[in-house]
């Protein structure tokens, strides 16, 4: 989707999760993950099958820790499918910067608001999968996903440099304010 955008606003909604960066490497690496346990439960039968009371130990060894690995697979599998049911809505006006998340798998939605004037600065994360903006201000530090906006997230970087906020890179030498 396109930004909105004028000489006072900007509104930028995060792109469909197919188009994410970052999705498809995870998912060609829990692909080749599950394929190795499928292995290595076959070499854990093998084994468990030999004669020998050390073969049946080792093979037992082998699932319970190929079952822990599967777990941890599933785990990061439902983390990644969760993330697929949530859209990002960034907007941001003259004064405010609004952060909406809308959760389709609990059926939940958030809001977070910030005056732009109360922002001492923000720091920016700029790596490529989780690329993420935190605005400090007295009252909240307001933590902006901009890894889900992908190209649209310098939009909001130059927006926000254009309405005063001092943004510091955290790969730069600057120091962060105190």
């Amino acid at each position: 989707m396109l930004p909105t955008v004028d000489a006072t606003r900007l509104k930028l909604v995060s792109k469909p999760y197919k188009n994410r960066s970052g999705l498809w490497p995870m998912i060609v690496a829990l692909t080749i993950g599950f394929s190795f346990s499928v292995i290595w439960f076959g070499v854990a039968t093998w084994m468990m099958l030999q004669n020998g009371a050390e073969f049946l130990t080792w093979g037992i060894l082998i699932v319970l820790s190929t079952v822990l690995y599967c777990v941890y697979l599933g785990i990061a599998a439902y983390k990644i499918y969760a993330d697929s049911k949530r859209q990002y809505c960034l907007e941001l006006t003259e004064n405010e910067a609004f952060l909406s998340v809308v959760d389709s798998l609990r059926e939940k939605k958030s809001t977070q608001m910030v005056l732009l004037c109360d922002v001492k600065y923000g720091e920016y994360y700029p790596y490529t999968d989780s690329s993420c903006l935190i605005l400090h201000a007295p009252y909240a530090d307001m933590e902006i996903p901009l890894w889900p906006l992908g190209a649209q997230a310098q939009d909001a970087l130059d927006f926000l440099e254009g309405r005063g906020v001092h943004i510091i890179n955290v790969q730069s030498d600057e120091k962060i304010p105190e």
